[in-house]
């Protein structure tokens, strides 16, 4: 099992909807960080485009694999503090949603939890039909520090 799957695995264990709506983990790399979710009969609404939860959800899932793929210690825990999203045109068809998290960001992350014990965090996310036009943008907000005293 690669690195992706690895992510995706545990993202459906700990939460079933994205078992339900089929979504994968398209990037990790350089960067480059996305998800894609399937137009499906779980996905769709009353007009046969994709429904807004879904991309609401490809997008704002893209915080928390940031912080996965960023972190090694698991105390550390992501959380979405907001997100805020434009829907531009019709999903008629699988969607993919995009961020860019440098390495940059990811050493402030870091040095950020052992000095504070918080990381807060935005992201700029651009939701792309299956031939590439945008469908959405969404900018999400993030807090990442241990919240075990919740669990």
């Amino acid at each position: 099992m690669n690195l992706k799957e690895q992510y995706e695995a545990a993202a459906r264990a700990v939460c079933h909807i994205y078992t339900f709506l089929d979504m994968r983990i398209d990037s990790i790399e350089n960067g480059v960080y996305r998800s894609k979710i399937p137009l499906s009969v779980n996905t769709k609404n009353h007009v046969n485009i994709m429904h807004a939860g879904p991309i609401w959800m490809a997008a704002e899932y893209l915080g928390g694999l940031v912080a996965f793929h960023n972190l090694s210690d698991s105390k550390y825990q992501p959380v979405v503090a907001g997100v805020t999203i434009k829907f531009l045109r019709p999903a008629t068809s699988d969607i993919t949603a995009e961020t860019i998290f440098s390495d940059e960001d990811a050493k402030l992350m870091r040095k950020s939890l052992l000095t504070v014990g918080r990381f807060d965090f935005s992201i700029h996310i651009v939701l792309r039909d299956s031939v590439g036009k945008i469908v959405a943008e969404a900018d999400g907000d993030y807090v990442v520090k241990d919240f075990s005293n919740l669990m």
